[in-house]
């Protein structure tokens, strides 16, 4: 059995977490957390999540909140992330956080020193195989274009989303590039001719898409269209469990959902 904390119990997807590994064979959710102040502390973890009750209710951030855990699964926001590493211990950590500052980021490292550790953008399963495709072919079509186009529901704060950036990513290091360097978000104007290397970003925001990512590899005469879109948020929930299930017990240090999905990731670099 393999003891599970959700960090961010209260928001959409750390409920969906508690939901998804009630039905999992091999998964107990031992430990619910949230920030302090949070207007569901004290809440069992289970009602909360529309499930019935597991005898566990949400706390606070703070010494001992993960109690006997094995993985700590963190849906929070990056602030509250940074606030629990403190209190973490050895755990293994699955988190879903963007946006990270250097402490956070350094914190994190420092834990993957005596723990095992999966950051990813995204963790539907799916997006991570639509990654490799798009790795492959980028590395098959050196001289295509690369746009990505992502749609997600109006309330989204941040664009591009942490899924364009990590398909973004996989057609950079095929191209050995660093992604910063060559990323366009948008255009508008006369920008003039569009650059070789460069990876383009379109952010759409509406209604309650979930998430939908298209990837242009465009030639002259042809383009691909690879494509991959998210019709329920138990996709990523799931995913994040599927991690969990898979690091438990695994020897310090950083993972990625390429290593659960036994994805190589054997790219040249020029």
């Amino acid at each position: 059995m393999i003891r599970l904390a959700v960090l961010g119990a209260g928001g959409r997807m750390g409920r969906r977490v508690v939901a998804c590994a009630a039905e999992i064979p091999g998964l107990r959710v031992v430990a619910a957390v949230d920030a302090p102040g949070s207007a569901v502390l004290g809440t069992d973890a289970g009602v909360l999540a529309g499930v019935a009750p597991m005898g566990v209710p949400v706390v606070a951030v703070g010494e001992g909140c993960f109690a006997d855990a094995d993985v700590v699964i963190d849906f929070s926001l990056p602030a509250g992330l940074k606030a629990a590493l403190a209190v973490i211990g050895a755990r293994a950590l699955v988190s879903g956080v963007t946006g990270a500052d250097a402490d956070t980021t350094a914190a994190i490292d420092a834990l993957a020193t005596r723990a095992p550790v999966l950051v990813t953008g995204n963790f539907s399963t799916g997006v991570h195989v639509l990654a490799d495709l798009v790795r492959r072919a980028v590395t098959a079509l050196p001289d295509y274009d690369v746009e990505i186009v992502e749609a997600h529901h109006r309330r989204k704060v941040d664009a591009p989303s942490g899924t364009a950036w990590l398909l973004g990513q996989a057609a950079a290091e095929a191209r050995g590039l660093v992604l910063a360097d060559v990323a366009k978000h948008g255009r508008d104007g006369i920008v003039g001719a569009r650059p070789a290397d460069e990876i383009g970003f379109h952010a759409v925001r509406g209604g309650d898409v979930v998430g939908d990512h298209q990837v242009w590899i465009a030639g002259e005469g042809e383009r691909l269209q690879l494509g991959h879109v998210a019709t329920s948020r138990d996709t990523f929930a799931r995913g994040a469990l599927r991690a969990a299930g898979w690091i438990a017990g695994r020897a310090p240090g950083r993972y990625a959902m390429n290593d659960v999905l036994g994805l190589r990731q054997d790219t040249p670099r020029r």
